[in-house]
């Protein structure tokens, strides 16, 4: 048995370690509640939309006027500590819920005539997304939309004022 280091035999630097894993079911309770998960579920949605920019002028900038569509990624994100009784952060058949409805008001959609959206950009599909789950999944932490396709990503982190 070596004792470099510490001074002491391998078998007693171990035992430390080895208490630790033998935790009481309360204790570990204790350690869940500080930690802090993130789940992210995403939903893919197929929408069309015109964007008219009033300020530039070029003739990939005028395709945009005229009605096109996208595929789009929606991801959102929920960051909290899992429930003592469940062990869960949320229950993801609930999640998956909302995101149901949610894609129904979206998905092969004039996205120009969703009320509530404004103009379809990356920021005001977040923005939506945001206003439309915030009510009914606490912890929502993230929003990202995507449009795969073109590398197009953004992201919405509310922060408190």
């Amino acid at each position: 048995m070596s004792r470099e280091g510490s001074g002491k035999s391998r078998g007693e630097r171990e035992r430390p370690l080895k208490r630790t894993m033998e935790r009481s079911p309360r204790s570990l309770a204790v350690t869940q509640k500080r930690a802090q998960f993130t789940l992210a579920r995403s939903f893919v949605f197929e929408a069309a939309h015109t964007l008219i920019r009033r300020d530039i002028d070029s003739p990939s900038i005028d395709a945009s006027r005229r009605v096109h569509g996208h595929s789009y990624r929606a991801t959102v994100e929920v960051t909290g500590s899992p429930q003592s009784e469940s062990g869960m952060v949320l229950d993801l058949a609930c999640l998956d819920a909302e995101l149901s409805r949610l894609s129904e008001r979206l998905d092969h959609r004039l996205l120009d005539d969703v009320a509530g959206l404004g103009p379809a950009t990356l920021e005001n599909l977040c923005a939506f997304i945001w206003r439309a789950l915030a009510p009914h999944l606490a912890g929502l932490s993230r929003v990202t939309v995507s449009r795969d396709a073109r590398g197009d990503a953004c992201s919405l982190t509310m922060r408190d004022a």
